[in-house]
């Protein structure tokens, strides 16, 4: 019983973490491109990277970048950084797409927008549908996602 009362407070606490409005996500990124735009690339990389970078989750405690190369490689991440240099290019989401190659031909064609992928939704262990506001960059597609509330 008392587990049962430890867990469900996370377990809400997790949903509300994830839960960002797309005006939020939005923004993040804008103020990423308009970061990546004002520094050197390599500036930007080691912002996105560092623990205490204002696009790592560290810092934000909720939001974090993951920004990629046209050909789909991780050249940063501001959560997972075990994942640089691993290319995504054939990633499939739950439904079989290639959200990878559909972020980076957003990115590409339109210079950036909305995606919406289904992943698997950490907080809650649940199918879900992930969207994803993209920029982009000198060739990096920089990435922010958030799963939609159920």
């Amino acid at each position: 019983m008392r587990r049962a009362l430890i867990l469900v407070p996370i377990a809400l606490f997790s949903t509300v973490l994830v839960a960002q409005d797309t005006k939020e996500v939005e923004t993040f990124v804008k103020e990423a491109v308009a970061f990546a735009k004002a520094n050197p690339k390599q500036a930007f990389i080691n912002e996105v990277m560092r623990p205490a970078g204002q696009f790592n989750v560290q810092k934000t405690k909720r939001l974090f970048l993951t920004v990629y190369d046209v050909e789909g490689k991780v050249i940063a991440h501001g959560k997972k950084a075990q994942e640089v240099g691993a290319s995504q290019w054939e990633a499939k989401d739950k439904d079989g797409d290639f959200y990878i190659q559909d972020r980076i031909k957003l990115a590409k064609s339109k210079g950036g927008g909305w995606v919406e992928e289904s992943k698997l939704n950490p907080a809650n262990m649940k199918v879900q549908t992930k969207k994803t506001f993209i920029g982009f960059h000198a060739g990096m597609v920089i990435c922010c996602g958030m799963y939609e509330a159920k």
